[in-house]
């Protein structure tokens, strides 16, 4: 293995590379034959597999598919990697209503044609075998891959999995169930490979892999003890949870910082509730929440 330019580059034996791309996401390269999330501009591939639908991950599918290559997605992520306004959309409003400058910048940019649904399971892409793990939790939709390529085993994690950096530098990680991503956190977990590549942060081998992940699953709760923190006596919206997680966490004049924790807060709030940390009550038919 040879790490190239402060990690920009890491090649494996078997023609295999990982690279770092736009907003700091890995692209898995395995010679001409497959590119996983690209996220620079690569050589034409027969195939890309993509993780999950948000742009700064396939944010240069297009231009490959213009050279020949097949685009996998998974099922539940295919509308959103065709037409990546349908993410923001669903976040700030159907109506969508709101300038880009605040949207975080993962959700725009434009889409691809898919041409092939990703379901569970051994699948052939570019002549190389891969299996298909669905691992819910950031996205609805999310699939982890794991690729044998080069004589080494790869778990493509996505944004299941972040490094520590990642996971140090942000106070709430945008997801959508909390309690899936721990559950996907599990499955991953148990599997057998030789090395992760996570969505962002350094790939590792299977060894200190186990730590990430561990590290990733600490993550998520600490998570849930801060939104648990600005609970009360008295109810709380989601969006009032959120005016005060900003507040706490620095980030109150972000334009951009809103799309990330909207559905993040209140992924973590109906996580509280099925744990029983958190109260849900309907005052005049809005959702709120308070200590139990």
């Amino acid at each position: 293995m040879h790490v190239m330019s402060g990690w920009d580059c890491i090649d494996y034996s078997g023609g295999v590379r990982i690279c770092r791309g736009d907003f700091a996401v890995n692209t898995l390269v395995y010679g001409d034959r497959l590119a996983v999330d690209p996220s620079r501009v690569l050589s034409p591939v027969r195939a890309v597999l993509i993780t999950h639908g948000h742009v700064d991950h396939f944010r240069y599918a297009t231009p490959l598919r213009e050279k020949g290559a097949a685009v996998y997605a998974p099922r539940f992520c295919a509308p959103l990697v065709e037409e990546p306004r349908i993410n923001y959309m669903a976040t700030m409003g159907w109506a969508a209503g709101f300038e880009e400058r605040y949207i975080t910048p993962y959700f725009v940019g434009k889409g691809t044609r898919v041409d092939v649904l990703v379901e569970q399971g051994s699948l052939e892409a570019g002549g190389v075998h891969v299996n298909a793990i669905p691992t819910p939790g950031h996205t609805p939709g999310h699939t982890a891959y794991l690729v044998e390529a080069g004589g080494t085993v790869f778990l493509v994690a996505g944004d299941t999995v972040y490094g520590e950096e990642y996971l140090q530098d942000n106070p709430v990680l945008y997801h959508t169930d909390t309690l899936r991503w721990l559950e996907s956190l599990d499955r991953l977990e148990e599997l057998d490979f030789d090395v992760l590549v996570p969505g962002h942060g350094h790939p590792v081998e299977a060894r200190e892999a186990r730590r990430v992940i561990k590290r990733n699953r600490e993550k998520v709760r600490e998570m849930l003890s801060l939104v648990e923190s600005v609970l009360g006596e008295e109810p709380l919206s989601g969006d009032e949870v959120i005016e005060l997680l900003l507040e706490a966490t620095g980030l109150a004049r972000s334009r951009r910082a809103y799309s990330i924790y909207m559905p993040s807060v209140r992924a973590l709030l109906n996580a509280l509730t099925a744990l029983g940390r958190a109260r849900r009550n309907i005052v005049k038919g809005v959702p709120k929440w308070r200590k139990p």
